[in-house]
């Protein structure tokens, strides 16, 4: 009888300590997502797209982007996307725009801090097909002012840069105080920034299909332009042209 009340006894101590460990159960927390990095920028035509490094929380449900005018103060929401890139295209060409991204979870948590670094783009004009005429030729629409994107005389006092073959050469002319060099066989879009040197030293350089140039106007603004094809009559060129002076980028290129 006594051994029956002892393991009547051990049966319900078990189940009391069984019970309390069941009460005891550590849940885990559900943390907000970590802080969004390799958050940069590729400048386009009224657009500004923006790339980052995806977290690696398997629960991760989208990335939201948030723009402001200065790189600190309060930055506004523009959009969500469920992976990079987001394209941002409510912006005006010749504004600089500053970027960061954060990412939301399933729970819908989002991360405590924007990412940091300091992300900023200004949005420029581009164009494709533009064509020169040769100067000796056709001298009306052989030069290019890049600020309003017309086609000019080679003379004229708004012309950038103009187009001539001579002696079988074909050859693109800087004139007006405008700078030119040639960045070689580089795809325009991979041409990001503009450097500070190496510019031609008598402002001619020859037109190689499949090269990149990169000017700078007399007014300190940057352009770009690769030569899609040329012949004795004229040249084909795509371009873009930053018109916030002073400012070298022309397309992040991403690493």
């Amino acid at each position: 009888m006594a051994r029956t009340w002892i393991l009547a006894l051990g049966l319900a101590l078990a189940a009391l300590t069984l019970g309390c460990r069941e009460r005891d159960r550590i849940v885990a927390i559900d943390a907000a997502p970590f802080r969004v990095d390799g958050v940069r920028s590729i400048t386009g035509d009224d657009r500004v797209t923006i790339e980052w490094r995806e977290n690696q929380e398997s629960d991760i449900a989208y990335y939201k982007v948030y723009r402001n005018g200065a790189p600190t103060g309060t930055f506004s929401l523009v959009g969500q996307a469920t992976s990079p890139p987001f394209a941002d295209l409510s912006v005006s060409n010749g504004v600089t725009y500053y970027y960061a991204v954060a990412a939301v979870d399933d729970a819908g948590q989002e991360s405590a801090e924007l990412s940091y670094e300091n992300v900023f783009d200004t949005p420029r004009p581009e164009g494709t097909n533009l064509t020169l005429t040769n100067a000796n030729t056709n001298d009306a629409l052989s030069g290019l002012d890049f600020s309003d994107r017309s086609r000019q005389a080679s003379a004229n006092i708004q012309t950038d840069l103009y187009y001539a073959v001579s002696g079988g050469a074909y050859l693109v002319y800087a004139v007006g105080g405008t700078l030119i060099q040639d960045t070689g066989y580089i795809a325009l879009r991979d041409v990001d920034f503009a450097p500070p040197a190496g510019w031609s030293a008598d402002g001619v350089v020859e037109a190689i299909p499949g090269h990149s140039y990169i000017v700078l106007t007399a007014d300190n603004h940057y352009a770009k332009f690769e030569v899609v094809s040329r012949d004795a009559s004229a040249m084909t060129m795509d371009w873009a042209y930053q018109i916030d002076p002073d400012n070298p980028e022309l397309a992040r290129k991403l690493p």
